[in-house]
Order: C-alpha cells, then sequence, then structure tokens
C-alpha cells in the first residue's frame, strides 16, 4: 500500500501512508516469538507457539460465538475482560481442547501456569488459544518441558516458526506485518493467522495473533480490533459457521516513539485502516488455500434497505454451494444468485432486483436480462469474481468475499 487520503470521524482528511515489512508479528518492537516441537501434534514439525512482548501489553479479543467454545477461548475471553492486558499467547496445535468437560478447563490453567513459570509472569497474563481435533484435551506429559522449551526459544525472528507450529495440525497459515505513518508518528502491526481446511467439522478452527507497538487504552484497541475482524475474517465465507476455537487476539505493547492513539485523532484513523488492511490481507490469502480453489469470489450487495441487511444478502449468495461450484466451472450461474438472495431474510423487491458479473448485467428488474454469454462465462472463468446484486430498496452496501467451490472440495462437503 503506499499514500492513503481518507476521512476521520470528523469529517477531516487524514494523510498516512502504509507499506509491508517483514518480520509477521515480531516487527513491531518488544515482540518475540517462537515455535517448537513438543510432542502435541503428529509429525516432526514445531506444534507449540508462543508469542511474548517484553512488558505487559494491551490486550483485545475478538471470539467465536459457538456454544461449545474451547476451553482456551473461554480462558483468554476471561482474562481479557478481567484484566485488558497480557504478557504472552501460548498456542498449542493437534488438540482444540475443546467439548472437553472440566478436565479440559483445569489443563488451560496449567499451561498458563507453566508458561507463566517460564517467562517469569503471571498465569492471568498468559493467554491461550488452541487448535486440532476437537474433543481431545492436549497431552500434559511434556507439557513443562514444552513450556521451557518454548520459552527458551522466543527470538525476533521466531514469527514464521510460530505460524508452522499453529499449522502443523492441519489447515494453512500466513505471516504479514505493515508499518503505518502519519504526520506525528510511525507504528508497526504484525500478524499471523492460521485455518484449518474447511469441510471437516473437527478441524474447523481459526486463529489470528496481531501485534503492535503503538500505544492505545483497551477499549479502543477492543473497537478498532472489532471493526477490522468485522471487515475481514468476518466477510471471507470459506465454510458455514464459527468453529468452536475461533479466535483473534491483539496485543499493544506501547515500545513506538510515537504519540498515543486516541479516539478522534488522526493517528487512530491511519492505525484502523492499516489494522483493517493487515486482517483484509490475511483473511484472503487463507481463502485462497480452500483445497483447489482457483479464484476469489466477491459479493458486493448494494440498494439494501440496511447495512445488516445488505452483509446478511451478500453472506446468503457467497455461501451458496451452487454457485460457487458454477464458478469452479466457469458457468454464470445467476439463477443461484437469486436462489440464494431468496434464502436470505432480507427485505428487497423481486421486480427491482439486479445482478451483474463484472461489467455484464444478467438480471435487471427481477428478469433475466438480454446479455452476451460468452462475456458472463469470461467474467465467470477469471482469477477474480466480481458479482454485484441491488436490491432496489434503499441504500445501503456490503461485500463478503469467498472462493470458488472445486469438485473435490464438494466431495469432501458431500462426504462429513
Amino acid at each position: 500500500m503506499g499514500t492513503n487520503v481518507g476521512p476521520d470521524e470528523e469529517g477531516a482528511v487524514v494523510d498516512y501512508t502504509v507499506a509491508g515489512v517483514e518480520g509477521g508479528v515480531c516487527a513491531p518492537r518488544g515482540f518475540r516469538a517462537a515455535g517448537v516441537n513438543a510432542g502435541l501434534a503428529a509429525g516432526p514439525g514445531p506444534d507449540l507457539a508462543l508469542l511474548a512482548s517484553q512488558q505487559a501489553a494491551t490486550a483485545a479479543g475478538r471470539f467465536t460465538s459457538h456454544r461449545f467454545a474451547s476451553a482456551p477461548v473461554r480462558w483468554s475471553r476471561d482474562r481479557i475482560a478481567a484484566n485488558g492486558q497480557a504478557r504472552a499467547v501460548l498456542a498449542h496445535s493437534g488438540s482444540a481442547n475443546a467439548a472437553t468437560g472440566p478436565r479440559g478447563d483445569a489443563d488451560a490453567a496449567t499451561l498458563a501456569q507453566l508458561c507463566a513459570q517460564a517467562l517469569g509472569c503471571g498465569a492471568d497474563e498468559v493467554l491461550l488459544l488452541g487448535t486440532g481435533e476437537i474433543g481431545t484435551r492436549p497431552p500434559l506429559d511434556n507439557a513443562a518441558e514444552g513450556a521451557e522449551k518454548v520459552s527458551a526459544a522466543l527470538g525476533r525472528r521466531g514469527s514464521t516458526d510460530l505460524a508452522r507450529a499453529l499449522a502443523s495440525a492441519g489447515g494453512v497459515s500466513r505471516e504479514h506485518a505493515v508499518a503505518v505513518a502519519w504526520a506525528e508518528g510511525e507504528v508497526r502491526i504484525g500478524g499471523v493467522a492460521k485455518a484449518s481446511a474447511p469441510f471437516a467439522p473437527s478441524f474447523a478452527t481459526t486463529v489470528v495473533m496481531l501485534t503492535t507497538d503503538a500505544t492505545v487504552e483497551a477499549p479502543l484497541l477492543d473497537t478498532m480490533l472489532g471493526r477490522a475482524i468485522g471487515r475481514s475474517f468476518e466477510r471471507v465465507l470459506v465454510d458455514q459457521g464459527p468453529g468452536m476455537g475461533d479466535a483473534a487476539i491483539v496485543l499493544a505493547n506501547a515500545t513506538a516513539a510515537a504519540p498515543a492513539l486516541v479516539n478522534g485523532s488522526d493517528g487512530a484513523a491511519a492505525f484502523e485502516a492499516a489494522l483493517a488492511y493487515l486482517c483484509e490481507s490475511l483473511a484472503e490469502q487463507l481463502a485462497m488455500r480452500v483445497p483447489g480453489a482457483r479464484k476469489l469470489v466477491v459479493v458486493t450487495v448494494h440498494g439494501a434497505a440496511s447495512h445488516a441487511d445488505a452483509l446478511a444478502a451478500a453472506r446468503a449468495v457467497a455461501g451458496s454451494i451452487s454457485l460457487r461450484a458454477a464458478l469452479a466451472a466457469g458457468e454464470a450461474a445467476w439463477p443461484a444468485v437469486l436462489d440464494g438472495l431468496d434464502r436470505a431474510e432480507v427485505a428487497f423487491d423481486p421486480a427491482r432486483v439486479g445482478v451483474r458479473f463484472g461489467p455484464v448485467t444478467v438480471v435487471s428488474g427481477g428478469w433475466a436480462a438480454p446479455h452476451d454469454e460468452g462475456a458472463a462465462a469470461a467474467v465467470a472463468g477469471k482469477g477474480q469474481v466480481d458479482l454485484a446484486v441491488d436490491l432496489g430498496v434503499g441504500g445501503a452496501a456490503a461485500t463478503v468475499t469467498t472462493t470458488d467451490l472445486p469438485i473435490d472440495a464438494l466431495r469432501r462437503l458431500r462426504d462429513a
């Protein structure tokens, strides 16, 4: 990204630049990371990940809405709500520690305590993430040794090992970092995100670790994280519904020589834009890791009565298996778009609905529009398919990104 100019909350113009930098979650000052093999998952690769700040950091999180949320999710959610800060995030692979009852909760507390002892901090300062099989607890036979090992391995170049550890039990991970500068200062934001292969219910976990050296209080950080996640991971649909271990955690350790971010300031506006960009980039990279996926599908719904309606309609269309399978075959299956709208519980006037594949209008006024089928198929065959839907009843809009659904992935969904 280059120079960006945008309005802040007061309508003024904010000048800032965002540039990619190396280092992932270790790109911001004062963070170290590691990933080691602790015997938690099959295979020789790293399966225990640790992210640590050199000092107490402001913490915020977004967690799964699943009512069977995992023990690590509940631990981290409670710690952030109570303290608003943390020193570290420990993530274990191989077991999500979900649907494991009170013993799973006890395991989570034990892991936090062991990590805290290795780092020399309190257990309440250690947040937890778990990814892997549902219904199994993490093996604790060598947990103390693993905590010592991963703590000793912490380093400024550990982001890639951390990312590998998150994906050791299946799925893929990606890392990215940016520097954002405005008139009064510059800070860095780093991120690692992991998603498991979709359509496998016992491995449906997305975890995100974000870091920044900005100075920001917990309420504002929480608000900005929520909006960034809402614009990114919550707008990328490759599976239906949340996983038990889904979580996104951000730590801000106030080590940058930049003014504190306050609500309504240029710095806060620049930071939030960069945070959203980083999350969008990570989410789209993960979306394209659907087995065999070749295309991004960007569904934009406009003309809705409300933003909530626009988002619900976009999700319904993007979630259409028929549409995504057709796009995998290069077919502009506009009837599947109308089917998706029909399933969405939103207000629209069928006689005013319009649908476009790229520049090609295929539905106008609720009717099949005369169009060049070859041109529509050419759009459907591109690496990114832009699909626009007009509900014809208002001025609200929303966008959801998904992928095509290749036949192999469709078979996995059928057989799941």
